[in-house]
């Protein structure tokens, strides 16, 4: 029992976790909520009014010794008095179901609106978490909580509330009807709910924590099936299609047994619902009989109190599977609000960085990944303002950890990095990182046009400036063989382009950013001779007047450096230029 409350009590903690996270989605929705509300108040007083047209005519025209109607009705005829219960009873169903049509769409505009601002929230705070999150994240699990937990969350924060106080509203004034109708026949109902109320907060305690493995069951899946999509070339080209296959299925298997197992645990509280509260309405039955029999209530209050009973263990029943939805929601929230509360990259904090001239100073720079794993020991070089750097060294000699330290991705250990004098630390990461242009190891393109992709760099650019950047990286060359031009569409990743093409419009996205300081993680490799030599003169072109570090394991002699840095195991062996 300590455990059921205890859940309980973590379920509703994070509930407001939620609310404190994404509440203020719905400052600005009061008007739709407010007609959500009055279109709901409305469904559940024509609810309320469903029975009595039925008792009307059992006690006032069918018995032969019937009651009078009550006010207003007490002149009318028995043929007048079916007519209008007959009324009533098509214009009752017909005032539910358009109330519910009117709650149902403006509820679910409020809900798709709040819905795609915590996917943003949750998409953005993401983009400003440090890279080394990044580094030990998997993308499916993140896309699964953008995507899937968002949906979820939706329940604790507004779908899922907005049900259950709708349905403790139903509860309430048909409980408060039924004592009013005979205390005894109103009280009855209530024996059952003890029970009801503990199967409900154990089975919410155990679908929080099946929905929790479930949906890291479901990011490993998500996870695994991008790098298989990403990685397609290479799984064709040694035949693992199978192979590949099978490794998803097993580990899409393991996540859908634990959805059957949460599927399994709602099935079972819905169960021990309708027991409870079938128990109840017989009990109601049977008593309401025997006191209809001794004059106590009319044939027609048994039909109404039956009916209400009714009416009251139907939000019961739905409160329990809301009850067991809100858990799994708590479980999703739990998930995104690990990823909201850590601390995102501090950008505004320290000085505007001015225009740079671009020295490039490294004093006695350390950097470890682990306890265990130094990637730099002690580096200590100066790259002169204008000048083409080469870092030369073998995988793992910590060419690419250099050029992190740089652009700050990552912070030394120890020592310290000086532009133009000025410890890079200084300046306030936003402005600093508006000086660099950076092409990383991977052509990272984006689906669509080469034009687009180049614009990435500066979205408020010219036409004139898209096509001088083209110009330079050598762009131009092979864009003019395409019909469209600049706006030829790349496919994925840039998949119908070739690798050079890929490379060069890399270089050109890094042209029109119009930085002082270039920074180039091995931009010569994987190309065949001629596409070095092309993009080698891409890179001279757009280096002119810039300082450029590039980083290489291979011959450079195409590049014609000013100065080439040999690092290995992060030590500086020495410098040539």
């Amino acid at each position: 029992m300590n455990n059921v409350l205890e859940q309980t009590a973590s379920t509703l903690a994070t509930a407001r976790a939620a609310f404190r996270h994404f509440g203020r989605f719905l400052s600005d929705q009061k008007p739709l909520l407010a007609r959500g509300a009055l279109a709901t108040g409305l469904v559940t007083a024509a609810e309320l009014a469903r029975p009595w047209p039925l008792k009307l005519v059992v006690d006032s025209v069918l018995r032969s010794k019937g009651t009078p109607p009550p006010g207003p009705l007490a002149g009318l005829s028995s043929e007048q008095l079916i007519w209008f219960s007959g009324a009533a009873l098509v214009l009752i169903p017909l005032t539910i179901g358009f109330f519910t049509m009117v709650a149902q769409v403006t509820l679910a505009q409020v809900g798709r609106k709040v819905t795609t601002r915590i996917r943003r929230l949750v998409c953005e705070h993401l983009q400003l978490l440090p890279l080394s999150f990044h580094h030990r994240a998997a993308t499916g699990d993140l896309l699964v909580r953008i995507f899937g937990d968002v949906n979820m969350v939706r329940d604790i924060i507004f779908a899922g509330w907005i049900s259950l106080i709708q349905r403790l509203l139903i509860f309430g004034c048909t409980l408060g009807l039924l004592i009013w109708i005979d205390p005894v026949m109103g009280l009855l109902p209530l024996v059952p709910i003890p029970l009801l109320a503990f199967s409900m907060r154990r089975s919410t305690r155990r679908m929080h924590l099946v929905v929790r493995k479930q949906r890291k069951k479901e990011g490993g899946a998500a996870s695994l099936a991008n790098q298989l999509l990403r990685q397609i070339h290479l799984i064709k080209a040694y035949g693992a299609e199978e192979r590949s296959a099978r490794l998803f299925t097993n580990l899409a298997r393991s996540g859908e047994k634990a959805g059957v197992q949460a599927t399994r645990i709602a099935a079972k509280a819905g169960l021990q619902t309708e027991v409870l509260t079938g128990l109840g309405l017989g009990a109601v039955l049977l008593v309401g009989s025997h006191r209809v029999l001794s004059g106590d209530l009319t044939v027609g209050a048994l039909l109404v109190v039956l009916s209400y009973t009714r009416a009251l263990y139907k939000p019961l029943r739905k409160m329990a599977r809301d009850g067991v939805r809100l858990a799994k929601a708590a479980s999703c929230a739990e998930r995104l609000i690990e990823v909201l509360d850590l601390p995102p990259e501090k950008k505004l904090q320290g000085a505007p960085a001015p225009s740079f001239r671009g020295t490039i100073r490294f004093q006695g720079v350390r950097h470890r990944y682990t306890e265990d794993r130094l990637a730099l020991h002690g580096l200590d070089f100066e790259i002169p303002a204008g000048s083409l750097c080469v870092l030369q060294g073998a995988n793992g000699s910590g060419k690419s950890t250099t050029l992190g330290l740089l652009l700050r991705l990552l912070d030394p250990t120890e020592g310290e990095i000086l532009v133009d004098g000025t410890p890079i630390r200084q300046f306030a990461l936003d402005s600093y990182r508006e000086r660099f242009a950076y092409v990383p190891q991977s052509d990272l393109l984006f689906s669509g046009s080469i034009r687009e992709n180049i614009l990435f760099a500066r979205p408020d650019a010219t036409e004139s400036d898209v096509e001088e950047a083209a110009r330079e990286a050598c762009v131009t060359e092979f864009a003019t063989s395409f019909p469209e031009g600049l706006d030829t569409e790349i496919g994925e990743d840039g998949v119908r382009l070739s690798g050079g093409q890929r490379r060069r419009i890399s270089l050109a996205r890094a042209a029109l950013r119009h930085a002082s300081i270039l920074l180039l993680d091995e931009p010569l490799e994987g190309l065949d001779p001629k596409a070095r030599r092309e993009v080698a003169q891409a890179i001279r072109s757009i280096s002119r007047g810039r300082t450029t570090v590039v980083v290489s394991h291979t011959q450079v002699e195409d590049l014609a450096p000013d100065m080439i840095l040999e690092l290995r195991e992060g030590r500086l062996l020495g410098a040539a230029g």
